[in-house]
């Protein structure tokens, strides 16, 4: 498996230094000064190391909050922090992981001033530390982080985003590649970039060398002559690639260790079979739909006729277009858009039956030599949600895929949307040879879906294998793929454990398209080494550097589909390397300690996960020890104020927990609920919102075994059973259903034993409100919302958040509730906690189209 992230480097820099007034005019004057935002990218052989030093001064005669604010890119790696505070130098130590949660733990049970560094975005991560700057007093700081660029559709890409909320008087970003190769090609652009601010960039490219400057002055940095407003914001881009040739590639040695790159230049491409499997359960409905359909429609038409490809929708059952993989003709790729056309969201998510079918798809292809002896086999899997229906244990989903994927097809899984369990994904797409991309929910999901495709549609060589034969080498990094893609780069490294080796040699066999692929190249050490001295632009270890980073990466990779002794040695041998070169990873955290007026402060920069996307403020709970959250909640917790439900469209009362639950769903106006649904007995509840999202328009309940229904509306209840119906006003009794009827100024529904259903009308405005009260603690019903909460024995309630089912949502607690507008007269505690439906499905999904639907089974 050759295809890496494909992300470029990404730095921003944001300082948050300025008074209300700052940036919005020219009476508007900052109350910390940036005398100097210094941006210095060195890129060496791919290798990227990033210096971001910022001086700040405080004009003020008394202490003011400055906030040194940096993007970086998820694949980039910390290695040192420092700030000079009124000339005292903190910096910046890098620790484990459980050692730096443990101090900062302490820290917050001592009472201490404390905070985390943590969050992450689409592509990039947030490095964030707020300091006390004292009256008159200059601060410095500066962080340096480390990344080998991937090389992505034909070229490396460094990505700085620039954002520093005011004026700066010295600004200069400062970017010098070096490439043995030589560059071919190096651009710098912007969207921020006007015609006067691109005559402040610098671009002076000769040979193997490249220098880009930017540096604009104060009047450039203006929105308008007389604007105290800054016109920086934006992303400042540079591209570059090297000159290339169909060879083995190119070495580089410096200090005993080598690194090998591996991108020919021009090759026939391999034929691809692809299946493509599109999840189509209800929680994909709407703009998640139309974007995959919008995508899908553009990978088809680009899909080289010499292709074969198939396509499986799935939700509670798998759907083919076709039986078998057949060839991208136009009639083929017009008949697969118009199959795309009719998809539509509903019922369940049976994951495990869906890639199974997919293997088998290819696997008949291969045994029925209807696809090419040489080719290369994917799927590509799309889905928001978890397993619901079929097979749902996840561990063993997985170990059925990779017994039916095994020599078959490599497997590549795009998690759509924030809810989606990416860990499975990874560690299920790792297991197959491939990997697992997030498709984040915006505007741009389809072209995400896209530019994912595009990188590995072009496959040139198969079964790559790197060899140095005959060399006493250690520590060598990954060197046999499964594919090479077009316009990427194979990278390998490695230390030459003898003194006496004067050539390295290095081979390359693969499989092209016709023909086995085979090439040699040969590096002198000595000639080598001493050119590179001779480079006084090289930073002398930047090949132990780059093997120690390329090693770590590949180690956390690897251990996120191992298990047992392998997963323990490949994270003892990652955190022993994070360690010793300093680097901040998933198992180390960095540690800055201050002293801010004789009040202490405990920071720590942890590396976030990906399976966590959304912003973590400070303090982070989530990524902390058990004993570090229990003690950081305690720290949060406040006196309970006063809770008002009267927003919120359910109240609920379980037999297992205390405190009443006041549920708000965050769904459209005029969704429809399902909230419970009893198959055996035939009946079902469900709920339209109200447009003001604080209860519901409609409440239906359908009685199929009695043929019966009923409507109930802020203006009247309605009857019917078979074609008999009688309309009730609210203020007269209705004759019910036997399990629904009309008790004073409510309806009272009877789900099952011990389940009830109170439906009162709240006025202004006219809506309906419903109090659940489960006075059982055996149900074992979980299809609906309000299923899913009584069914479960287990809930569990903190000081923030509340559980079902396993799944943490955040809540609010307090013991003084106002919940009058539900019919409940006492007080009491309670819990508010707001959910889009799918957040609590476990079963079939909450959302049905008609008041009197029946959701799938």
């Amino acid at each position: 498996m050759t295809l890496v992230r494909c992300c470029p480097v990404v730095a921003a820099l944001l300082l948050i230094l300025c008074n209300p007034g700052c940036g919005h005019g020219a009476a508007a004057e900052p109350l910390l000064l940036i005398h100097n935002m210094d941006v210095d990218c060195k890129v060496t052989s791919r290798f990227a190391r990033t210096a971001i030093v910022v001086e700040i001064e405080n004009r003020l005669n008394s202490s003011h909050e400055a906030v040194f604010d940096v993007e970086l890119p998820k694949t980039a790696f910390i290695t040192n922090f420092s700030m000079t505070i009124d000339g005292v130098t903190t910096v910046g130590a890098v620790k484990r992981k459980a050692e730096a949660d443990e101090q900062y733990g302490r820290a917050v049970s001592r009472g201490q001033n404390a905070g985390l560094v943590q969050s992450i975005g689409r592509k990039m991560e947030n490095f964030k530390i707020s300091v006390n700057v004292g009256a008159r007093v200059m601060a410095v700081f500066k962080l340096t982080y480390e990344e080998l660029l991937k090389r992505c559709q034909g070229a490396y890409q460094l990505q700085m985003r620039v954002q520093p909320k005011q004026l700066v008087e010295n600004f200069q970003i400062t970017v010098d590649i070096r490439e043995p190769q030589g560059i071919r090609f190096v651009n710098a652009f912007g969207g921020f970039l006007t015609n006067e601010l691109m005559d402040s960039v610098q671009v002076d490219h000769r040979g193997n060398k490249a220098h880009v400057v930017f540096k604009p002055t104060l009047e450039q940095q203006r929105k308008c002559p007389a604007c105290s407003e800054t016109i920086l914001d934006g992303d400042f881009v540079i591209k570059y690639d090297v000159n290339r040739e169909t060879s083995a590639g190119n070495i580089q040695i410096v200090n005993g260790y080598f690194v090998h790159y591996f991108a020919p230049s021009v090759l026939k491409r391999v034929p691809k079979n692809v299946v493509f499997v599109i999840d189509c359960s209800l929680s994909m409905r709407g703009r998640k739909m139309k974007q995959t359909y919008e995508a899908f429609i553009k990978i088809l038409t680009d899909l080289p006729e010499d292709d074969h490809f198939g396509i499986m929708k799935f939700n509670d059952r798998v759907v083919k277009w076709n039986q078998a993989l057949v060839k991208a003709t136009p009639d083929n790729i017009q008949s697969a858009k118009e199959f795309m056309g009719k998809i539509k969201a509903q019922a369940g998510t049976d994951i495990n039956s869906a890639l199974l079918s997919a293997a088998k798809m290819l696997k008949d292809g291969r045994e029925g030599d209807i696809l090419p002896e040489i080719s290369a086999s994917s799927v590509i899997f799309l889905s928001d949600g978890d397993p619901t229906l079929g097979e749902t244990n996840i561990n063993t989903i997985m170990k059925n895929v990779k017994e039916a994927a095994a020599g078959v097809t490599t497997l590549y899984s795009l998690g759509f949307g924030a809810d989606v369990d990416y860990s499975f994904l990874e560690k299920m797409s790792l297991e197959n040879g491939g990997l697992a991309r997030r498709i984040y929910l915006d505007s741009d999901s389809a072209l995400q879906l896209q530019d994912f495709y595009k990188e590995v549609a072009n496959p040139v060589l198969l079964d790559v294998t790197l060899r140095y034969p005959n060399l006493p080498i250690s520590g060598l990094t990954q060197n046999s793929f499964r594919y090479y893609y077009q316009d990427t780069e194979i990278v390998v490294a490695g230390h030459i454990d003898s003194n006496s080796i004067d050539v390295l040699v290095a081979e390359v066999e693969a499989q092209g398209v016709t023909d086995p692929f085979s090439v040699r190249v040969e590096a002198d050490i000595k000639e080598d080494a001493e050119s590179r001295t001779e480079q006084k632009y090289i930073f002398g270890d930047f090949t132990e550097r780059l093997w120690a980073y390329l090693t770590i990466e590949q180690l956390l990779t690897k251990r996120i589909s191992a298990d047992g002794e392998l997963k323990e040695n490949s994270t003892e041998k990652a955190l022993y390397l994070s360690l010793k070169y300093n680097f901040v990873t998933p198992l180390t955290s960095m540690v800055i300690t201050t002293s801010e007026e004789g009040d202490p402060k405990t920071i720590v920069a942890k590396k976030p996960k990906e399976e966590n996307v959304q912003d973590v403020t400070s303090p982070s709970l989530y990524a902390l020890s058990p004993f570090a959250r229990t003690v950081a909640r305690r720290r949060q917790w406040r006196k309970p104020s006063h809770v008002d439900c009267s927003s919120s469209h359910l109240l609920i009362s379980v037999a297992t927990v205390p405190e009443k639950i006041c549920f708000g769903i965050s769904e459209p106006q005029d969704a429809i609920i399902n909230l419970f649904h009893n198959a055996d007995r035939g009946i079902t509840l469900n709920g339209k919102l109200a447009g003001d999202k604080s209860g519901f328009d409609k409440v239906g309940l359908v009685h199929k075994k009695k043929m019966a229904s009923m409507e109930v509306t802020a203006e009247n209840i309605t009857v019917t059973r078979g074609q008999d119906t009688q309309v009730y006003s609210w203020k007269f009794a209705a004759q019910g259903l036997r399990v629904a009827k009309k008790e004073g100024d409510k309806v009272v529904v009877s789900l099952e034993s011990g389940l009830k259903v109170f439906i009162s009308l709240a006025k202004p405005p006219d809506h309906l409100k419903l109090f659940v009260e489960s006075k059982r603690r055996d149900s074992n019903y979980t299809i609906g919302l309000v299923s899913q909460v009584t069914s479960d024995n287990d809930i569990i309630i903190t000081f923030s958040d509340i559980s079902f089912h396993g799944r943490t949502l955040p809540s609010f607690r307090s013991c003084s509730c106002d919940l009058t507008s539900f019919g409940v007269k006492n007080q009491g505690c309670c819990v508010s906690v707001t959910v889009e439906s799918e957040d609590l499905t476990v079963g079939a999904a909450n959302i049905v189209e008609d008041l009197f639907d029946v959701p799938p089974a």
